[in-house]
């Protein structure tokens, strides 16, 4: 097996080592479509060549979870083109915004979806389809040189699930050690088929499932468009042993599976999930269901994986808040306001250091030395060490709630509210009051007929007096990244025009 010393810090250098070693062996697969090792190395190089003949400067790459979409990624990384991943479904005046920031006038994307566009007479660059990038070039011209795996690749940009979303940049050298800490803490193996239920576009799907299938030789089925039948379809149909998911695409899926016939034991050995919480009465249904626990990954765009919890099958499932122990080669530390390390056991500041560690925001050096400091990062998340080494999430530093001075953790009440056997979703949040302070406010998704009323006495039996909502919304879904993350910034502002309007309608 590779060691970490000899393994290529490119992504066509793991490319190249894995067509050398399992040239007929699938690499990556959607719908019953594949493309051996040898295939994917041959039509990324030719559209390498194509990129570099066309002199293709950075590039917004519309990246759908699709074989040729796989290819021009891998593409743009073999020619060392800059390049930011972005939403298959992204209007054209969101794919400016894009590119204004990253400085990437090139657009790379299927062809439907850019005849849909409208793209070759709307963009401002050159436009360029994933369906004809692996036709050879201008005389056979070869693939350019291996760039350089530590220069600037990835202009990767948050979810903006708490606020405005920032472009994250990472090496491919940062991707390529993200997939050896995958290796390390879950056993990925040539006989394993990882199943990939989140896009390629975010660091998730990324790394755990793109990147570290094409470090040990797994073979990757992407699904594409998400439904839990499907998905428990290709589960059956490819045999897969590894499943790359979300919390609410497991309960789906539990769900889609509870309603169909019995069709036998899945193959599955391992199912990792993260983009949000893990609830644990998700967790349990979810191993009763299929003998195979979930396995929660904690992590963020800038830093990488931070810490799994690997599913102990004599043990009870976890608190909520629990993310297990730091992944290998993470460090963490926990501080208090002035910086200072806690003491151990008390809540702190979470800052860690990761093999993966971005090099900092684009065109953004305010914002990258807020968070990056004497190569440590800094979270955002409030958290505690217990005992064994276990790291449990406590809140986000920046959403607790001044109620008459006194902070609202608002993970705690959602933990409260999502107790209750009617309520699916759950989004707490400050309202800022006309004379100061804040209320708690909530907005939620029902499974049922349910009332505010009957949630503040549900609140009320577990919560202090000012950590129980005063205003409860209910709506049919939250809005969410494609990676399933709740836009929580989107949620607030969503609620307090709601709030406004209904104030407006009262007047006389």
């Amino acid at each position: 097996m590779q060691s970490s010393a000899d393994t290529p810090r490119t992504l066509g250098g793991l490319l190249a080592a894995a067509a050398d070693r399992w040239p007929a062996r699938t690499a990556v697969e959607q719908d019953g479509v594949r493309l051996d090792f040898a295939d994917l190395h041959r039509q990324t190089e030719r559209a390498a060549a194509r990129l570099a003949a066309a002199g293709a400067g950075p590039a917004v790459l519309l990246f759908d979870n699709t074989p040729d979409c796989v290819v021009a990624f891998l593409a743009a990384a073999r020619a060392g083109v800059r390049l930011v991943p972005a939403e298959p479904d992204a209007t054209l005046t969101q794919l400016e915004g894009l590119a204004t920031e990253a400085e990437a006038p090139v657009l790379i994307g299927r062809s439907e979806r850019l005849i849909a566009l409208d793209a070759a007479g709307r963009w401002r660059g050159p436009v360029m389809e994933t369906d004809g990038l692996p036709q050879v070039g201008p005389a056979g011209r070869p693939a350019p040189p291996e760039p350089d795996g530590n220069a600037p690749f990835l202009h990767q940009f948050s979810s903006g699930s708490t606020g405005a979303p920032k472009a994250a940049v990472h090496t491919q050298h940062n991707l390529v050690r993200g997939s050896l800490i995958y290796r390390a803490s879950f056993g990925y193996g040539p006989e394993d088929t990882v199943l990939a239920a989140v896009p390629l576009l975010h660091s998730f799907g990324m790394v755990a499932g793109l990147v570290t299938s094409l470090l040990t030789g797994a073979r990757l089925v992407v699904l594409g468009r998400f439904t839990p039948g499907r998905l428990l379809g290709e589960l059956r149909r490819t045999g897969a042993t590894v499943l790359v998911a979300t919390p609410l695409a497991c309960d789906l899926l539990v769900r889609s599976a509870g309603a169909a016939a019995p069709a036998g034991p899945l193959a599955l050995r391992l199912c990792l999930s993260s983009g949000a919480a893990l609830q644990p009465a998700t967790a349990e249904r979810f191993a009763d269901r299929f003998g195979t626990g979930i396995s929660e990954v904690y992590g963020c765009t800038e830093a990488g994986i931070i810490a799994s919890r690997q599913p102990e099958s004599d043990a009870a499932p976890a608190p909520a808040g629990e993310v297990g122990r730091p992944a290998p080669g993470v460090e963490v530390r926990l501080v208090d306001k002035a910086d200072a390390d806690v003491a151990p056991g008390d809540e702190g500041l979470l800052l860690v250091r990761t093999p993966a560690m971005f090099l900092g925001y684009l065109d953004r050096p305010g914002a990258t030395a807020e968070v990056l400091r004497e190569g440590w990062y800094r979270t955002g998340d409030l958290a505690r060490l217990d005992d064994a080494g276990r790291l449990h999430l406590i809140g986000r530093e920046d959403t607790f709630v001044n109620v008459g001075g006194k902070k609202v953790n608002p993970t705690q009440v959602e933990q409260v509210l999502l107790g209750h056997p009617l309520l699916a979703e759950a989004v707490v949040w400050g309202e800022d009051l006309p004379e100061g302070g804040q209320r708690v406010r909530a907005t939620v998704v029902a499974t049922g007929p349910l009332t505010a009323a009957e949630l503040g006495a549900w609140c009320r039996e577990w919560l202090q007096p000012y950590q129980v909502p005063g205003g409860v919304e209910f709506v049919a879904a939250l809005p969410k990244s494609s990676s399933g993350k709740i836009r929580r910034a989107e949620v607030a502002a969503a609620g307090v025009r709601s709030r406004t309007r209904h104030q407006g309608e009262r007047r006389p």
